[in-house]
This record gives structure tokens, C-alpha cells and sequence, in this order.
């Protein structure tokens, strides 16, 4: 019985570390987004919270911003993002910002036409 109740409280602090450990910012494994007026990001994970920034061109330095959304710390599924007018390019770059407004990840989207 001691054994059985030791185990348990070991599994329950390894579980309680699981989400701490395992919340990192990022913007999920998509790799493509629809011509649209917005842009769906199927998931959205951030530590702090902050916002996501859509940008048409190939880098954060010189991208046009489309539009913007806030997130909450935690995991996001299903963010949209209204943007300002459709893409002028065949790519998109979606920016996480976290809580201070430092970038915490990007990555490149394909607009499928």
C-alpha cells in the first residue's frame, strides 16, 4: 500500500510538470492557408500570451502587416486572422509575439490559390 501510494504521488508531479514543461511558443506544423480575407492558424501555442501578426513577404523586417489577433497563454486551436486586403504574394509569414511584444516564433504559410 506504501509502495502504491508513493507511485501515486510521483505520477501525479510528473503529470502537474507536464504542461509547464511542455508549453513552448509556436504556431503548430501548418504549412499552408487559403486566399482569403483571413488566414486560419489551426494551432497557436503561447506561453505568456500576446499576438500573432500576419505579414505578406519573406521577412518580418520588410513585410507588408495584413492583420492581427490576440491570444491567450495556453494552446489555441482555430485562430483567425482578419486581414486588411488579400496577399500580394504566394507566401505569408505569422509572427508570435508574446505578453512584452518580444518575437517568440514565426513561420512561413503557402497561400493556395
Amino acid at each position: 500500500m506504501k509502495n502504491l501510494t508513493f507511485a501515486a504521488a510521483i505520477a501525479a508531479s510528473l503529470t502537474a510538470a507536464l504542461p509547464a514543461a511542455a508549453l513552448t511558443d509556436n504556431l503548430g506544423a501548418q504549412r499552408a492557408v487559403a486566399d482569403a480575407g483571413h488566414v486560419e492558424l489551426d494551432r497557436v501555442t503561447s506561453a505568456t500570451g500576446g499576438y500573432v501578426e500576419i505579414l505578406d513577404g519573406s521577412s518580418i523586417e520588410t513585410g507588408v502587416l495584413l492583420g492581427s489577433e490576440d491570444v491567450r497563454a495556453g494552446l489555441e486551436t482555430d485562430v483567425r486572422v482578419q486581414l486588411i486586403h488579400r496577399p500580394y504574394r504566394d507566401n505569408v509569414i505569422a509572427v508570435l509575439y508574446d505578453a512584452d511584444g518580444q518575437v517568440t516564433a514565426t513561420r512561413e504559410l503557402r497561400v493556395q490559390n
